[in-house]
């Protein structure tokens, strides 16, 4: 078995914050979301096969990494083992989709890592090389093994002082590994880009307001509007909501937004601008779904009721 130190890693969640976008005429805003994972069947497996008690997948993570090549750990793969495992934890706290903690005995799933190369050759002017890790989790036989690869060609005219050292590439081709890695296991927090539609001349403000992050101030204004309420007005009010909800961390906003989408829906099925937006949307709800109920299993877990799951 690799090492004494796990820890368990099991699926959480948060929203963040909506990004402003503004040029070519149109009116447009970044807002974060959740990217599924790139090996849904995979991970489907392992949740059948890791017999979770919440339906979730529960990890243990060794702190001891194999180095395969002449079993010997020099500094460039203890420095490398170092950052992988630290550059998983980050990730993982960074996007607060998996929380990291202690376990007191052996989960039936568990992941390790093996260096199964690490070449690294330089001249006066250039560096070249290969890391190659394996991943693996594993319950009694494999789940999941994947090895990935990370090349290494850097070149300077002005010699060595242009060139990064050893240390940086390493860890320059850890964050490449340990991304790879949870973006093919797990959704990761990314932006998706949504145009605003037109509104009449009194509610033009609020997209303004809605660009500057004040999608509160957007939202009362548009509920107060006594005006015709046409596709372009509950469009442009979902977006506010889903804003809102990345900023706020809240799942009864997305679900408002999820309402207003569908109004858009009813009033304007055939404009290209509502039928993209809804379908970006309904791609994200489900996703941000199934985060909100991963995060209620883990405050239970954790004694915690401030969450709850609104449909």
């Amino acid at each position: 078995m690799l090492g004494n130190s796990t820890r368990k890693i099991v699926l959480s969640s948060m929203l963040g914050a909506a990004l402003m976008l503004s040029g070519c005429g149109k009116d447009q805003i970044l807002l974060k979301t959740y990217s599924p994972p790139k090996k849904q069947k995979e991970v489907k497996q392992m949740l059948t096969v890791g017999e979770s008690s919440t339906g979730y997948l529960n990890i243990e993570i060794y702190d001891d990494i194999k180095y395969i090549q002449n079993n010997v750990k020099d500094s460039a793969t203890e420095n490398l083992a170092k950052s992988i495992i630290s550059d998983i934890k980050n990730l993982i706290t960074q996007t607060n989709f998996i929380s990291i903690n202690d376990v007191a005995d052996q989960s039936a799933v568990s992941l390790d890592m093996k260096i199964i190369q690490l070449n690294y050759k330089t001249t006066a002017n250039s560096i070249d090389g290969l890391i190659e890790v394996e991943f693996n989790i594993r319950k009694d036989e494999p789940l999941y093994t994947q090895t990935y690869q990370y090349k290494i060609k850097r070149f300077s005219r002005s010699g060595r002082q242009g060139l990064p050292t050893k240390l940086e590439i390493v860890t320059e081709a850890s964050k490449y590994l340990a991304k790879k890695f949870i973006k093919d296991i797990s959704p990761l927090q990314t932006r998706k880009l949504v145009e605003f539609a037109s509104l009449p001349s009194e509610l033009e403000y609020t997209i303004e307001y809605a660009k500057g992050g004040n999608f509160a101030g957007a939202i009362k204004a548009m509920n107060k509007y006594k005006g015709d309420k046409d596709y372009e007005y509950y469009l442009d009010l979902a977006i506010f909501y889903e804003g809102l909800a990345a900023k706020e961390d809240e799942m009864g906003f997305l679900s408002k937004a999820n309402d207003n989408y569908e109004l858009a829906m009813q009033k304007g099925s055939d404009e290209d601008i509502v039928v993209k937006a809804k379908m970006k949307f309904d791609n994200s709800y489900k996703i941000i779904k199934k985060i909100a109920e991963q995060r209620v299993q883990n405050a239970k877990e954790n004694g915690n009721s401030k969450y709850e799951l609104l449909d």
